[in-house]
């Protein structure tokens, strides 16, 4: 559990450098594309420099997380995870010449004790299930499927608040769904490396994860992170633990008081995400955390924030 731990929140660190670079990019890119120009967007976004950087983070990212998840839960690793949003705060920092606010440090200090709670609470352990139950896993993929299918057709408006939110909704599916097929992928890894390319896990993981990142970017594209970024990290979660307990047989408490201390880690989490996100940590208009690394309103990348 020790390795998963480290792995996780490792990977979460070097997740929210590239993330930061990923949103800079969509920002960049869509100063200079229509608002229904989608292919054009999506054509100079996957050329651009700084999508390029903020990829090679996200291949490093993911090469920790199948680490994490290979000696670790899904329903320890993905909630870890989150931790993305609270190493992004000294990226601002440095990129801004600033001290953190007290206002950061103290929802940064609540997400983290939400996140303490909800699983000292839940107390996630490794599974005993090493191939995967196959009605479970079926309804998962094509629920996630369908639902990231929908929230495309929903979330196709090019700019505003509600339809980042839908799509940040379908990316937390897809990333969700790539935790699973990466999780089941390093299982069948201790068969042999010529087993994971003759299965499909590998090749869901591929699709879930391509399809959530560019949700991800169209969502960056329509609106600020806060918009998105909360809903994209709560789906995430929830539905990786729907994934690591129907499939993978993970033991969950689910007794009513340890729901209840899931319940109230799960919502100081949401709660802290939003306020990092939307500027109320400071209480005046220039957004809190991530947000502010990846600033996209303001002008050109030469003589601005570099994230």
């Amino acid at each position: 559990m020790l390795v998963a731990t480290v792995a996780a929140l490792v990977a979460a660190a070097v997740f929210a450098a590239s993330t930061a670079l990923l949103h800079r990019s969509a920002g960049i890119v869509a100063d200079s594309t229509g608002a229904g120009e989608l292919g054009k967007f999506v054509t100079r976004t996957s050329v651009h420099p700084v999508w390029v950087a903020g990829m090679g983070g996200q291949i490093a990212g993911f090469g920790l997380h199948a680490l994490a998840l290979r000696d670790g839960p899904l329903t320890l690793v993905q909630p870890l995870m989150v931790t993305e949003v609270v190493f992004a705060l000294p990226l601002r920092q440095l990129m801004e010449g600033r001290r953190l606010r007290k206002s950061e440090m103290a929802w940064a200090a609540v997400l983290c004790a939400g996140l303490g709670g909800f699983l000292a609470a839940a107390t996630p352990s490794q599974g005993r299930r090493f191939t995967p139950a196959t009605v479970p896993t079926v309804v998962t993929v094509a629920g996630i499927g369908f639902g990231m299918a929908l929230c495309a057709y929903l979330g196709r408006s090019a700019r505003g608040k509600w339809p980042a939110t839908v799509l940040g909704v379908g990316a937390g599916l897809g990333f969700a769904g790539a935790a699973g097929g990466l999780k089941q992928a390093t299982i069948e890894l201790s068969h042999g490396v010529g087993v994971v390319f003759t299965t499909w896990p590998i090749y869901a993981v591929a699709v879930a994860g391509a399809a959530g990142m560019l949700l991800t970017q169209l969502a960056f594209r329509a609106a600020p992170l806060r918009a998105s970024l909360p809903a994209m990290s709560t789906v995430d979660t929830v539905v990786s633990l729907a994934i690591g307990v129907a499939v993978f047989d993970e033991p969950f408490r689910v007794s009513p008081l340890a729901l209840s201390g899931e319940v109230a880690g799960l919502v100081l989490v949401v709660v802290a995400l939003a306020c990092l996100t939307s500027g109320e940590a400071t209480g005046g208009s220039r957004p809190a955390g991530p947000r502010a690394v990846c600033e996209i309103e303001e002008k050109p990348l030469v003589g601005r924030d570099v994230a």
